[in-house]
């Protein structure tokens, strides 16, 4: 289920203008070119920096843009997790990896009784043998 890029479906950059190709469905639309290493949206957070200080309005919204890009990535970098840990294949990683710390927790108990085993058989042969021997 892959999102397929279709040429219709485009935003305008909101520092060069020119069209950025969106997704087919869910998630967020992409505001900046993605084509150019993230320098369109480098060069619209400079702006937004160098007017940050403005006072009035251009500073208040300067100050709100520069909010938005820092959410932006945090949403990024949580769904690039969730995709890696909460996918099926994550998932069945995670899952992997339980039942085998499992299986070797098991295989350690299993060793460990049966050398009780032996070890109280041994001591009830030792002491039946002193029993004769007394």
């Amino acid at each position: 289920m892959d999102a397929q890029l279709t040429p219709a479906e485009t935003r305008p950059c909101a520092h060069c203008g020119r069209p950025v190709p969106q997704r087919v469905g869910a998630g967020r639309p992409f505001r900046y070119c993605r084509d150019n290493d993230g320098a369109c949206q480098r060069a619209s957070r400079n702006s937004r920096m160098r007017h940050r200080n403005a006072p009035g309005l251009p500073g208040q919204v300067a100050r709100t843009w520069e909010a938005v890009d820092r959410l932006d990535q945090i949403v990024e970098t949580l769904t690039e997790a969730l995709h890696a840990e909460l996918s099926p294949v994550g998932v069945q990683r995670q899952l992997a990896q339980a039942r085998a710390e499992a299986a070797t927790e098991i295989a350690a108990a299993q060793t460990e009784r049966d050398e009780a085993r032996d070890d109280a058989e041994t001591a009830a042969a030792d002491a039946a043998r002193a029993r004769e021997q007394a």
